[in-house]
């Protein structure tokens, strides 16, 4: 019986694993850059419905900082968060990951929080 065109290009991935994880290597170094932009675009469209180029309008616009705490992208070790409603998945802006975190909480818990600081609140009037 033959072997399907699936089954054949594993067999010659498992025999010839290491010659081709090294020739990947390679070649993912020399395109790097190409790479990480490829696969920027690509999650922004997946995950966001946004195009790179939009992406970059929103970093502009907002002068390449977190739209709440105002921390500049340079300052922080990695790129700012799209903030997206998970419900909607309308895009808001661009978040610090710390922000975006303290959102995604304060959004899906905001009335459990706030019924339990009622709950030790104490009237300064």
């Amino acid at each position: 019986m033959a072997l399907s065109k699936k089954e054949q290009s594993r067999k010659y991935y498992l025999k010839n694993r290491e010659k081709l994880k090294a020739k990947s290597k390679i070649t993912y170094r020399k395109n790097k850059d190409k790479h990480v932009t490829y696969r920027r675009k690509s999650a922004y469209k997946i995950r966001y419905g946004i195009t790179l180029e939009q992406y970059n309008q929103m970093f502009e616009k907002q002068k390449g900082k977190c739209a709440i705490c105002n921390r500049h992208q340079k300052d922080l070790t990695t790129t700012l968060c799209v903030d997206h409603n998970h419900k909607t998945k309308q895009v808001r802006g661009l978040l610090c990951v710390t922000c975006n975190t303290d959102v995604s909480v304060v959004e899906n818990r905001l009335k459990e929080m706030l019924k339990y600081l009622n709950k030790y609140r104490k009237d300064v009037n």
